[in-house]
């Protein structure tokens, strides 16, 4: 680690324009700091702990919006600059001693309206992509929706007595997309995409063996299914009729379609993910890497012809920095 040093720009949102800047009071205090990132359901989680042996901190208030970014800001063997991280907004705050430690934990906040507010409405011939955008506006966030996924018709949909963050993962998992806020923006885009909404390549990294120290590789339990099916009514004809995805092992999804394309949606996002994540990768590198992210393809090196072989998605990464300037990164992958 010699020569290497790791940093974060931290910034208090208090309403004015581009915030307080609290680097240079946090950086001199930190003792640790873990970002841990996720592509599921699960909001991306902060914690900070900082020295306050003298006193003279300053109290962070729960409720707070912190806005992260971290990096290397010095070295010859890594990559240098800071990699905005998103905003968080302050779940708790904890003191203690001796010695005298103030921990600060912060969950992802991006959802600015009334997320939480029960709903009740309806949609009819549109898209996803104008569904999407709708939500986003309520919320006060930008539409990021992936092309492949925002022309997809939608004759009816209901938000039936969920909130706006339920209904974004209701429609994530159907659409086997990364559904989240993040970074100011209503992120959805299919699972393993190698582009973002506005058609940038998404990150891609290889990882050797010689990157890092502990790993661990696993097969998971999982059933034969490889495929898909579901049905939907055909008023037409008035009567069920069956779609599948996938391979010819097919799932049999229980519920009942409105129609052609819901039942399409459906048996496809579900064919996708019994066809990934069959085997699971860990691995601590011995330098942290802060591009990574969740959804990030990943190549492996070094290894055998099995997990060499694999493609993999990144499906989880944590990012941990302490107050000697040290950054490590621990990812967790599935195959895909």
């Amino acid at each position: 680690m010699d020569g290497n040093r790791a940093a974060i720009r931290l910034t208090l949102d208090d309403g004015s324009a581009g915030g307080t800047d609290l680097t240079d009071k946090v950086n001199p205090r930190l003792s640790a700091l873990t970002l841990t990132e996720k592509r599921g359901e699960e909001a991306d989680s902060l914690e900070l702990q900082l020295h306050n042996s003298d006193g003279r901190l300053a109290p962070v208030r729960a409720g707070a919006t912190l806005i992260l970014a971290m990096g290397w800001e010095k070295g010859a063997d890594v990559t240098l600059g800071m990699v905005a991280k998103g905003r968080f907004k302050v779940d708790e705050v904890e003191r203690s001693g001796p010695p005298d430690i103030v921990a600060i934990r912060a969950r992802a906040a991006d959802l600015a309206g009334d997320y939480r507010l029960r709903r009740d409405r309806i949609w009819k011939d549109t898209t996803l992509g104008a569904v999407l955008t709708q939500i986003a506006a309520d919320n006060k966030l930008t539409p990021r929706i992936h092309p492949d996924l925002a022309s997809l018709p939608i004759a009816a949909i209901e938000q039936a007595k969920k909130s706006d963050m339920t209904f974004i993962r209701d429609l994530g998992r159907r659409y086997d997309a990364v559904a989240t806020p993040k970074g100011g923006a209503l992120i959805f885009m299919p699972i393993g995409a190698s582009t973002t909404a506005t058609a940038k390549a998404l990150p891609s990294a290889t990882l050797t063996r010689q990157d890092g120290w502990t790993w661990r590789f696993a097969a998971k339990a999982r059933d034969d299914f490889d495929g898909a099916s579901a049905q939907y009514h055909d008023l037409d004809a008035g009567k069920r009729v069956t779609v599948t995805a996938g391979g010819s092992k097919r799932k049999k999804l229980r519920r009942v379609y409105a129609n052609r394309a819901d039942a399409e949606a459906a048996a496809r996002g579900e064919a996708n993910k019994r066809q990934r994540g069959a085997f699971t990768f860990e691995y601590e590198l011995a330098l942290g890497d802060p591009t990574l992210i969740p959804n990030a393809r990943v190549s492996l090196s070094g290894w055998d012809s099995e997990i060499d072989g694999m493609e993999w998605l990144v499906d989880e990464v944590t990012h941990a920095l302490d107050g000697s300037g040290g950054l490590w990164t621990s990812v967790k992958l599935e195959s895909r």
